[in-house]
């Protein structure tokens, strides 16, 4: 069994998400904490937001107003989240980005060139996408009582937001409201990208390109968090 790839990269990527976990945590928890809207667990539960956040990425995914509590999220709406990311337009169009990307810089799975490496290169992203999705959303999220969703800090200086942005990589709210570790990102990103190795050529499956896409999937993350603090409506501190 240790023999497999895959799984020897899931281990190698569960040890270094635990290390990481363990380091940034402690960072992010030592940090300045702003003021934000808290998760009401005694609120109704309110459907997914039909909006989208500079007209490409699906806005259900952020909490937009930093000063309205807002409910939990159930478990169904969780995997909601998942699947019409997936089955978003957006998706194709990330997909084939990234592709553009692997293809145009060779980074990734060494498919070779031309169209069919090109075909290869979307076809490997898109189903790399679909499984981050499904467990940094969906899965892990219901397995640690975690909220998914991304808390726009929105207003204040732009180191303290882009720190906030930062932050959020690491920590996140529980179903329940309170600050936790966030555990999807963390261990879902290692997951699925060792599962990618499932269907990427022999010849790109080592641990140092298995952990660099790791440290690229935390990066493309950070980078949308960003797009979502900075993408979304302007929000002002409500007086008493």
């Amino acid at each position: 069994m240790s023999s497999c790839p895959a799984f020897s990269s899931l281990l190698n990527l569960l040890r270094a998400s635990r290390a990481a976990l363990a380091l940034w945590s402690i960072l992010a928890f030592a940090g300045p904490v702003f003021g934000q809207a808290k998760i009401d667990p005694t609120l109704p539960e309110a459907p997914l937001p039909h909006s989208r956040v500079l007209l490409l990425f699906p806005g259900y995914e952020t909490v937009q107003d930093p000063y309205t509590p807002v409910a939990t999220l159930r478990t169904r709406q969780k995997f909601e989240m998942a699947y019409r990311k997936t089955v978003d337009p957006s998706f194709l169009i990330e997909a084939a980005l990234f592709a553009g990307y692997d293809q145009a810089t060779s980074y990734g799975p060494q498919y070779g060139s031309g169209a069919g490496a090109y075909a290869q290169r979307f076809g490997y992203n898109a189903a790399n996408l679909a499984t981050t999705f499904l467990f940094t959303d969906a899965v892990l999220p219901t397995v640690f009582h975690q909220d998914p969703r991304y808390f726009r800090k929105g207003t204040g200086s732009l180191g303290s937001r882009v720190w906030w942005a930062l932050r959020s990589e690491v920590v996140t709210y529980s179903d329940q409201g309170a600050e936790m570790p966030n555990y999807a990102n963390l261990i879902g990103f290692g997951m699925s990208t060792a599962l990618s190795n499932a269907y990427s050529p022999p010849n790109s499956i080592t641990f140092g390109k298995t952990m660099e896409r790791y440290g690229v999937k935390e990066g493309v993350s950070f980078g949308l968090n960003l797009l979502r603090e900075f993408g979304g409506n302007s929000t002002k501190k409500h007086r008493k």
